[in-house]
């Protein structure tokens, strides 16, 4: 039976409006300027993290390849210290996320790329910590404490930054950053807006709450967020919550749908035609439950769909982000399970 209390995570989730007004707020002048300190030569661009933080490098990257025309790649901290080489130039950029900055994993490969005298960037929501002070730049993700196990709104603030990043990148270059200055200072109202639409968010939890078997699909930039919102699933309700690409779900993956199951989609107009047709053979082939979570409006091939209004996709991103935050936290309530604090997991360091 769902639970009438409100858990941490749930109000740290409605704070990420907040959160990123008050960023905008730090990083973001009147006239449109983005107020952190980069390299003014950039040739290429590394993220490092772990768990959630990993999951922002994984969204931010391609985002670094479109806006900016740089290229980045994303790599798991523990994966990063086992690799005896690593591409660098003396223009490249390494980034290292955390939320704590303790991190062992990550603090080793900061460690292990300094000594090939690489610059360092730390984006982290505890100034002063030793990622903080190990690092060359550096940008405060300014979330305030975190309670909750599961991180939303710290996660949330590291992806807002490393769009700080880009603006500034895009800005350097000389390029014209006044229409994606704009989408962000619009955002906390978006995000708001999503939050409001409490209805669609307890039907489709209450829905997804009845499977063992749940698969997200995303393209793209989508598919970190389909990873996330399996993890928070995992976290929270302790279920076997998998994320795939669109397309590569349907290479064998796919076949998971002949247990009982039900199937979470992103979608925006980039890959609506794609995801059309591998939602239609999925529902002749199988029949899962399928909810649909779309920034496109006409999109209705799901069972349930959550429209997330937006042409942007830095916008769209932080909507499906948000929603499946929603979606797990509500289910979590629906399962009596505390997602605050999950069985066997804790949290190191909160702000």
């Amino acid at each position: 039976m769902e639970s009438k209390q409100t858990s941490i995570m749930q109000k740290e989730i409605f704070e990420e409006p907040s959160v990123i007004k008050k960023l905008i707020e730090s990083y973001i002048t009147e006239d449109g300027k983005v107020n952190i300190e980069l390299p003014e030569k950039i040739s290429n661009i590394v993220i490092v993290a772990s768990g959630s933080s990993y999951n922002c490098a994984a969204i931010a990257s391609p985002l670094v390849i479109e806006y900016a025309n740089i290229p980045c790649d994303c790599e798991y901290s523990s994966e990063f210290v086992l690799q005896k080489k690593h591409f660098v130039t003396p223009d490249s950029l390494y980034i290292f996320v955390s939320q704590s900055g303790e991190t062992s994993d990550t603090l080793n490969a900061i460690r292990a790329i300094k000594q090939e005298g690489v610059k360092t960037l730390c984006i982290t929501n505890a100034k002063d910590s030793t990622m903080w002070n190990l690092c060359d730049y550096k940008i405060l993700s300014d979330a305030g404490e975190e309670k909750s196990i599961a991180s939303t709104k710290a996660l949330c603030a590291q992806i807002f930054c490393s769009i700080l990043v880009i603006m500034k990148i895009i800005s350097q270059a000389g390029e014209d950053i006044s229409g994606i200055v704009n989408t962000m200072r619009r955002l906390p109202s978006y995000l708001e807006r999503i939050i409001m639409d409490t209805d669609k968010i307890k039907t489709a939890a209450r829905t997804v709450a009845q499977y063992e078997n749940i698969s997200i699909l995303g393209n793209k930039n989508y598919y970190p967020v389909a990873k996330e919102g399996a993890l928070k699933m995992k976290e929270t309700c302790y279920l076997n919550v998998m994320a795939y690409p669109f397309g590569e779900f349907m290479h064998g993956h796919v076949a998971v749908l002949n247990q009982t199951s039900i199937v979470i989609a992103i979608i925006d107009e980039e890959n609506a035609a794609f995801a059309q047709r591998n939602l239609e053979k999925i529902r002749k082939n199988y029949n899962p439950k399928i909810v649909c979570i779309t920034s496109v409006q006409e999109f209705k091939s799901g069972d349930i769909n959550i429209y997330i209004k937006t042409k942007r996709k830095t916008k769209a991103i932080f909507g499906a982000l948000l929603t499946l935050q929603l979606i797990a936290c509500t289910m979590a309530s629906i399962l009596d399970r505390n997602p605050d604090s999950p069985k066997g997991l804790t949290k190191v360091v909160k702000d």
